[in-house]
């Protein structure tokens, strides 16, 4: 019995250690502005770089589309939870995006097509196997927001420039 639970023991304090590796692929999936699914290729032990790609479908105004990059640095890689630094890069086609001014006027002749990059911080938490939880905060170069000003419908959301917070959740599953 005491060696039964003296290898439980010890296995439980080795799980850390199935971390990603340089060339783990990993799926993710993200809650943040453009919801979206992407995939992660492990460059090193601490650096993956992570393009994704997300669709909605529905609405008066029709597809949005999304894709990007992320660039994640993860500091602790053998540990259970592990902090990480991001840098990202966005592409939205989103029909019902209106570009506003500083006072909120939509800006004539604006196009519904929007570039947006960032960087922030992040943690993983490893549950089980390869799947894990993500929270991440980001600093975000436009604001998406639900539009409120003239001639306003149902759904659209406006763009104004400047820096501004985001935060997001999501999983990932690393596939050794």
């Amino acid at each position: 019995m005491r060696s039964f639970t003296l290898t439980t023991v010890l296995i439980g304090l080795a799980l850390p250690a199935f971390a990603q590796e340089d060339g783990t692929f990993t799926l993710d999936a993200m809650t943040t502005p453009g919801r979206h699914f992407g995939f992660g290729y492990y460059i090193t032990d601490k650096l993956s770089l992570r393009p994704s790609l997300g669709a909605s479908f529905g609405g008066p105004y029709g597809t949005e589309f999304n894709f990007g990059t992320d660039l994640r640095y993860e500091f602790l890689q053998y540990s259970r939870v592990t902090p990480y630094a991001a840098a990202s890069f966005n592409y939205m086609r989103s029909p019902g995006l209106v570009q506003v001014d500083a006072s909120g006027m939509p800006l004539p002749g604006a196009n519904s097509n929007v570039a947006r990059y960032g960087a922030g911080l992040g943690v993983r938490a490893r549950i089980k196997y390869g799947l894990s939880l993500i929270g991440e905060g980001r600093v975000m170069n436009s604001a998406l927001e639900d539009y409120q000003g003239p001639g306003a419908y149902y759904g659209q959301q406006s763009l104004q420039s400047g820096a501004h917070f985001e935060a997001a959740v999501g999983v990932s599953y690393a596939f050794h």
